[in-house]
């Protein structure tokens, strides 16, 4: 019987990344074992450190490959889309919809901020985070250059809101809130949160995140005053 070909080796460093995705995402840092690890792959343990020194460098090299995949989503969005806060807008959209379906990602994450006082996988997250932070700022400083974007806003001040959201969907998502807040109901309150950055474009008269906000509570039994 002919032996199977052996994979190049950056193939198979990238099954055994995604392969532990999975397996951290399911249950804490400290219960998995290079035996589950191995095990979730197909390969022998003996394999898995040809190509990790244990379960910490898989651990780590799992964390930073899942930012820059995420990154990436939203560079391909920003290419499509003019408006830098439409491209905002459907980031967000984006997410809610990646989250429903690769909530394994973010779980991932959460197992890693329970372990970040180790100061290996705390700077793994900080390099995630920060490259999120400065793609949602370069985005708001475009938007200021276009004149779209309103010139008292602080964009790194937002851009760690922005973030934020996307936390409390993690939240939501994960603590089994998510009827809460539908995609209707998130494509509302994303965009009224994003006109409000919006620079007005006339003075005087009802601009569009006033026009937002009745739109949004008045169906809620929650009407605006005068």
């Amino acid at each position: 019987m002919p032996r199977a070909r052996r994979l190049p080796a950056q193939h198979r460093r990238r099954q055994i990344i995604e392969s532990a995705r999975e397996v951290f995402a399911s249950q804490s840092y400290a219960k998995v074992g290079t035996a589950d690890l191995a095990k979730a792959v197909g390969i022998s343990e003996a394999a898995l450190y040809r190509y990790f020194s244990g379960k910490k460098e898989l651990f780590l090299a799992t964390l930073r490959s899942t930012g820059p995949r995420l990154l990436e989503l939203w560079q391909e969005i920003a290419y499509d889309v003019e408006d830098p806060l439409e491209t905002l807008w459907s980031v967000g959209v984006h997410y809610y919809d990646h989250l429903q379906s690769h909530s394994g990602n973010m779980k991932l994450q959460f197992q890693a901020v329970s372990e970040a006082d180790d100061p290996e996988i705390r700077q793994a997250l900080h390099e995630n985070f920060a490259a999120f932070v400065h793609f949602v700022v370069e985005t708001l400083e475009e938007g200021k250059r276009r004149g779209v974007l309103r010139r008292d806003v602080d964009s790194r001040l937002v851009a760690w809101q922005f973030l934020g959201i996307g936390l409390t969907l993690d939240l939501m998502h994960l603590l089994g809130f998510s009827r809460e807040l539908d995609r209707g109901r998130f494509e509302h309150w994303s965009r009224l949160l994003l006109e409000m950055l919006r620079e007005p474009r006339r003075r005087g008269g009802v601009g569009p995140a006033v026009r937002a906000v009745s739109e949004l509570v008045t169906p809620l039994g929650w009407p605006l005053e005068g």
